[in-house]
């Protein structure tokens, strides 16, 4: 039970000789000092006992007294459970209200930097361009989060929609719906952390995302059995000097990916677990969000070996070596993507997997599609169940949760599952060796040539 007392203490006195009521908050034989407005003098206090004598005083701390002690007794029992600076918060909540608040700029980017410490890369990603969006939308990089209200977010939206689409882009749908979703998110963090329900301290009151549009579903974007036959029928290109051929990178590695059950382009960065001819990983997306660390092995298929071969890191530190030629997944993921543009002078450069699909008549191909492909043709055309599927996409199924913690995991489903689909699309990558041009194998060959010594 939390007690209050007005106290004055002779080592405060003042330079003009004035002392400040003090109230002495003792609560599980802990105490806290909290000043009052009011200050007296030696002729307001006992000079023995140094108590206040003054009635007018007396009754000023009663009444503040009176109002902790009813803030108190609002929490009824609860007050038991919590330590002496939450009595502390409690109390004085009202006058931290006046005066709390955030700026969801600085609270937003200091969450990006935790998530991209702790691993969580693309959730860093996502809240980040949501916080770059709010502040080109009002021109400030300092903003209340007491700002962020329903009226402040539809005017956030409609500004989206009526922005003109990036430079030789086409204008998407989800950006609306995305944007304000991802600040969602952050302000939602903002509250648990700023308010406590439980002893009624709501420092952020409003919920001002209830309305928000819902973010559209992503186009399909899986290619359907001759597209990707034709990707693997298609030539590499002459590489004309030492280093990496993006049209050709990007084609082996969406093959790659999707021998392997459509893995991801961080995964495949990042895996470092090859034994006994299967990829063990957490997938990189989820594993930190799940209680099995999202954990898979995928077993290298004799048809996919050649590519998994050609791409090995000899160092075995990990198990490809596209570590070694990007330094980070996203930009490793950005040479696989590619892109498509214009330039000032009416010049188009299409690159990575943009390339690929420009040969293939596939517009605005993307590195995701390999694993929409393998998910597709094994549901649609090989006939493998769902539930498989679900489980070779590394999925989890909420309602079976309970049930997984009793079953052995098993990788013989998904290797019989993609035994199946490589078979069902002819799946042949036999020769990986790009055509090289004279001119690149002279370049290489004097790079090889060591240095004479003076």
């Amino acid at each position: 039970m939390a007690t209050f007392k007005a106290e004055i203490y002779a080592h405060h006195k003042k330079k003009d000789g004035t002392y400040n009521i003090k109230i002495r908050v003792t609560h599980n034989r802990q105490k806290r000092y909290l000043d009052t407005p009011y200050y007296i003098t030696k002729d307001d206090i006992t000079q023995k006992t140094f108590k206040i004598k003054n009635q007018y005083y007396i009754d000023k701390t009663d009444e503040i007294i009176k109002t902790y002690r009813r803030k108190c007794d609002d929490l009824g029992v609860l007050i038991k459970e919590i330590d002496i600076d939450q009595v502390i918060s409690l109390i004085t909540k009202d006058e931290k209200e006046d005066r709390f608040d955030l700026d969801i700029v600085a609270y937003g980017r200091e969450l990006v930097r935790q998530l991209k410490a702790t691993g969580h890369k693309g959730s860093a990603l996502a809240y980040q361009n949501a916080i770059n969006n709010l502040v080109k939308f009002t021109e400030r990089e300092i903003i209340s989060i007491h700002e962020i209200t329903s009226k402040f977010v539809q005017d956030w939206i409609l500004w989206i929609i009526e922005q003109p689409p990036r430079a030789n882009r086409k204008k998407g749908e989800r950006a609306q719906s995305l944007y304000p979703s991802n600040l969602r998110a952050i302000h939602n963090k903002a509250k648990e952390e700023f308010n406590n329900e439980d002893l009624g301290i709501i420092n952020i009151p409003l919920s001002p995302f209830k309305k928000l549009p819902k973010i559209p579903q992503a186009k399909k974007r899986a290619l359907d059995v001759d597209q990707l036959r034709r990707m693997m029928d298609l030539d590499y290109t002459l590489i004309l000097q030492p280093g990496n051929n993006k049209f050709n990178l990007a084609k082996d590695v969406f093959l790659l990916s999707f021998g392997l059950v459509g893995m991801n382009a961080a995964d495949l960065y990042n895996c470092d677990c090859y034994e006994g001819g299967r990829i063990t990983y957490q997938r990189t997306k989820t594993r930190n969000r799940r209680a099995d660390k999202a954990e898979i092995s995928i077993k290298v298929e004799p048809e996919v070996k050649p590519l998994f071969d050609k791409y090995r890191d000899p160092t075995g530190e990990r198990v490809f070596c596209f570590y070694k030629m990007y330094s980070s997944i996203d930009s490793f993921t950005y040479a696989i993507n590619g892109f498509d543009r214009t330039d000032e002078k009416g010049n188009r450069h299409i690159v990575g997997l943009k390339k690929v699909g420009y040969s293939l008549g596939i517009e605005d191909l993307q590195f995701y599609a390999a694993r929409h492909t393998w998910a597709t043709i094994a549901a649609n055309d090989v006939g493998i169940d769902k539930f498989t599927v679900h489980t070779a996409l590394n999925h989890v199924d909420e309602q079976m949760k309970v049930t997984d913690m009793y079953i052995r995991k098993s990788w013989d489903p998904i290797d019989r599952a993609n035994q199946k689909v490589l078979k069902f699309v002819k799946f042949k990558q036999d020769n990986v060796e790009e055509p090289k041009s004279d001119n690149c194998l002279l370049r290489q060959k004097v790079k090889q040539i060591p240095k004479q010594k003076e």
